[in-house]
């Protein structure tokens, strides 16, 4: 059986970090052969690099895994300032008389949310379904095989831009790469940092990254509510660096001292910034139950005394969250840059066992090229 190795991208606006793993043949799980963590060559507190830019920061993380295994295709993690979170709630008609409920009825089913969530310059970056209603039962996740009627179903979607999706697509097929897919960065850090056990409970996630910091419900392992902030480390650096007339090199060290910073006009800064954060946490609590626990993610997470000032903030139990393999990683920004990739990886290791078949979409593109052969010679 030939099992080929799985490439992890987790783009972010200041880094992009890789892992490369191979699944196990037989049983679940990988070998982790090698991971990076490329920093751009410099910080912009509004917007992302170009693609020419990007691939070469890929390129350099690609090679800093040591991996010498050929590479075509790539998964991708990210998240945006211009993502847009929605709970939709549809319901299509099965038949007259009560029949089971079938797989191809839940695409419909899906099918239906999404062309009722997408505007046109948009595509869908995750689709939840939360539950589904019909004769009888109430909010199950899988009703495959319950009789109904009618169904109805609500789902948990996020869009993204249509452009970032192209932005991504152009900077991979620079480095001579194919996007496997694209997946939404609090889930798969959520993914890298929670055991088995957790995915019973109500936990807040919240990943703060360079330009954005992402706030998400995570319920029985399902992502029931998100939204994205713009705000994040970079931009608290380059708010300290413009108020308090500094180098933003300074500015980043200060930011790093948290509320306990020597300079008592960066200390203010900073707890402005922790605060604004209340709303949208508040938002995406209410009416909800209480959750049992939070965890921070991503490298902007690690500014002292966040974790300490969230879980005052919240009255939530609050803990930093590494991956189980990222403590051999050494220094602890690190450890946290690395999680979400490698989360990313438990979750693609999970759908399959390293593909013995061909790539479907490689020989599709194949047998078009022979056509095209064809076509012009014959």
């Amino acid at each position: 059986m030939n099992v080929h190795p799985i490439v992890v991208l987790d783009v972010g606006a200041t880094k992009v970090a890789c892992a490369i793993g191979l699944p196990n043949a037989r049983t679940p799980g990988f070998e982790l052969l090698g991971t990076s963590l490329v920093a751009f060559p410099t910080l912009n507190e509004t917007q992302w690099p170009d693609p020419v830019e990007l691939a070469g920061v890929i390129d350099q993380a690609i090679e800093s895994t040591g991996v010498s295994a050929e590479i075509s295709r790539a998964h991708v993690v990210f998240t945006h300032a211009q993502l847009q979170s929605e709970r939709v709630q549809v319901s299509i008609a099965l038949a007259d008389e009560p029949m089971a409920v079938r797989t191809q009825d839940l695409e419909r089913l899906q099918a239906a949310a999404l062309h009722q969530a997408l505007a046109v310059d948009r595509e869908a970056l995750l689709v939840e379904q939360l539950g589904c209603c019909g004769n009888g039962f109430e909010m199950v996740r899988d009703p495959r095989g319950l009789p109904a009627t009618r169904l109805l179903g609500q789902f948990h979607i996020l869009t993204m831009p249509l452009s970032v999706r192209r932005m991504l697509a152009q900077a991979l097929e620079v480095c001579g790469l194919e996007m496997e897919d694209i997946a939404y960065s609090l889930r798969s850090a959520f993914a890298g940092v929670v055991d088995i056990g957790a995915l019973r409970k109500r936990i807040l996630v919240i990943d703060v990254g360079g330009l954005t910091t992402d706030i998400g419900l995570v319920v029985d392992g399902s992502l029931q509510a998100a939204t994205v902030v713009g705000r994040g480390g970079t931009t608290l650096a380059h708010t300290i660096a413009r108020n308090c007339q500094v180098t933003l090199e300074q500015a980043l060290a200060w930011s790093l001292e948290g509320a306990a910073c020597s300079k008592p006009e960066a200390a203010a800064l900073i707890r402005g910034e922790w605060e604004k954060l209340e709303q949208p946490i508040t938002r995406l609590l209410e009416r909800q139950p209480k959750p049992d626990a939070a965890i921070v993610c991503g490298r902007a997470g690690l500014v002292d005394g966040f974790v300490e000032w969230l879980e005052r903030t919240t009255c939530i139990p609050t803990t930093l969250g590494r991956h189980p393999r990222a403590h051999r990683f050494g220094e602890l920004a690190r450890q946290v840059g690395l999680s979400t990739a490698l989360g990313r990886l438990e979750l693609a290791t999970a759908s399959r066992t390293g593909s013995s078949q061909s790539n479907p979409r490689l020989l599709n593109r194949v047998l078009s090229r022979t056509k095209a052969v064809l076509a012009e010679y014959f």
